[in-house]
C-alpha cells in the first residue's frame, strides 16, 4: 500500500538561461527548499543528483526550443517524487524579472507523506529495534510479552507502511530516533 501523500503547488519563473528569477506563491509552508533560497541559481542547481537536474534542464531547453508546454517528473533530494510543467509566458512587469522578453514559468506539484503519529512507546520499540534487539530482547528490557512487542512492530510497520525492520531503521534515521 502506498504512503497517503498530499500535494503541495508553486509557482516560479526562470529567465532564458534557466536562471530561478521570482517566486508567486506556495500552497505550503514546509517546502524541502525554500524557493527564496534559490533566486539567482540556474534549474537543477540545487539537486544532488545530477541525472535528474540534466532531466529538468533538458525539458526546459525543450519548452524554449519550441514554446510548447513541456512536464517533467523527478525524485528529489529526500525521496519526495516531484512533477513540473514548463510554460513559456510573456513578462508583464519589470519588478518581479529581469529584463528577458519572455520567462519560463513553472508550477511544481510535490508529493510528500503525510506526517506519522507513532505513540511514546513505538518510538522507544523504535529506538530498540535500531539497537538491533529481537523482540525477547526488547520485551525482556520493557518488562512485557514478545507477542506483544510483535503486535507493536506490526503497528509500527502499518503506520510507517514499511514491510520490515530496514523500512522502520529508515524511518528512525531521517527523523532523528537515535540515540547517538
Amino acid at each position: 500500500m502506498a504512503p497517503t501523500m498530499r500535494n503541495i503547488h508553486y509557482v516560479a519563473a526562470f529567465d532564458r538561461e534557466g536562471r530561478f528569477v521570482s517566486f508567486f506563491q506556495c500552497s505550503a509552508p514546509e517546502l524541502y527548499t525554500d524557493p527564496q533560497r534559490l533566486l539567482g541559481t540556474v534549474l537543477g542547481q540545487h539537486l544532488e543528483n545530477e541525472t535528474e537536474a540534466k532531466k529538468i534542464r533538458a525539458t526546459f531547453s525543450e519548452c524554449i526550443l519550441t514554446g510548447q508546454p513541456q512536464h517533467v517528473s523527478w525524485v528529489g533530494e529526500h525521496g519526495e517524487r516531484l512533477r513540473a510543467r514548463f510554460e513559456k509566458v510573456e513578462q508583464h512587469s519589470e519588478r518581479h524579472m529581469h529584463s528577458d522578453d519572455e520567462v519560463v514559468a513553472i508550477a511544481v506539484s510535490c508529493r510528500l507523506p503525510e506526517p506519522v503519529d507513532l505513540s511514546d512507546r513505538e518510538v522507544e520499540i523504535v529506538k530498540l529495534i535500531c539497537r538491533d534487539l529481537s523482540a525477547s530482547e526488547i520485551a525482556t528490557e520493557l518488562g512485557v510479552k514478545a507477542s506483544t512487542i510483535e503486535t507493536h512492530r506490526q503497528n509500527i510497520r502499518r503506520k510507517l507502511r514499511v514491510k520490515g525492520t530496514a523500512g522502520i531503521v529508515i524511518y528512525a534515521i531521517n527523523h532523528g530516533l537515535l540515540d547517538v
